[in-house]
């Protein structure tokens, strides 16, 4: 999805819940409104893999601890690109790589769902019109890089389950998703966010993944979000389907001719 689209998408959302105040009112329990451009706060350290891993550590099986040590030893080697190829049968999109960038998310809920967009065709649907997860183990039903989202309040709390991720994904870094710290968001995993507004300029979001294939208990984190006042979302164009993006993004990892100088 583009976030051309995304961002026509959104501007119809919020034209039609200005033209129609009682679908806003009646799309929460208490009248919260989390919709907005929304920035992620973190500590400034200039690298994002630190800044991705800098979580309370999850209690990892044994199996995915060796994954990582193979992980670790292959970007240590050179490879920090996944050049998997990008088909319909291995899913683009992120959701905990999403959640983390620094990119501001644009968050906007109506009554039935809430959308959130962000940079280069990135885009969850929340769905709140009470329907259940689909079965995710059927060829109608095939997984996404951002799972299957369904919602509901909770006083003034939006708690999102999410199933249904793929065992591989075709993003650019890895080909399994990692979530922060180390762990995995694979077919067996399950996520549950609480999302909650501290004041008017700050959403908390608190992430719980359970995998037991992964995971020897729940994970939990939070992440701080701020406004952007008069924010509004861009066009790009950044599509990793797109050959030309994809030479530039293996072009970015080869070092520039270097002039020799006598000292």
């Amino acid at each position: 999805m583009r976030i051309q689209q995304a961002h026509g998408r959104s501007s119809r959302l919020l034209l039609a819940l200005s033209l129609c105040p009682f679908a806003l009112a009646q799309s929460t329990a208490a009248g919260t409104d989390i919709s907005g451009m929304w920035l992620v706060q973190d500590p400034g350290s200039g690298s994002f893999t630190e800044w991705f891993d800098n979580v309370p550590k999850p209690s990892l099986t044994p199996a995915i601890v060796k994954d990582n040590e193979a992980l670790a030893a292959d970007e240590k080697a050179g490879n920090v690109i996944n050049r998997a190829p990008r088909t319909a049968s291995c899913p683009i999109g992120n959701l905990p790589l999403m959640m983390a960038s620094s990119p501001a998310l644009n968050i906007v809920q109506s009554r039935e769902e809430v959308l959130i967009g962000a940079e280069s065709n990135r885009a969850r649907f929340i769905y709140m019109d009470g329907r259940d997860h689909p079965k995710t183990n059927i060829p109608a039903n095939p997984p996404s890089g951002f799972g299957h989202s369904i919602g509901h309040w909770e006083t003034d709390t939006l708690v999102v389950d999410t199933v249904g991720f793929p065992a591989k994904v075709c993003d650019s870094r890895h080909p399994v998703m990692v979530t922060p710290g180390g762990g995995r968001a694979k077919e067996t995993t399950h996520l549950t966010e609480h999302y909650r507004l501290k004041d008017h300029e700050t959403l908390v979001v608190t992430f719980t993944w359970e995998d037991p294939s992964v995971l020897l208990k729940p994970h939990t984190y939070s992440y701080t979000y701020k406004k952007v006042d008069g924010g509004y979302p861009f066009e790009n164009n950044d599509d990793l389907r797109d050959p030309a993006y994809r030479e530039r993004q293996y072009q970015s990892v080869i070092p520039p001719p270097q002039k020799l100088t006598s000292l």
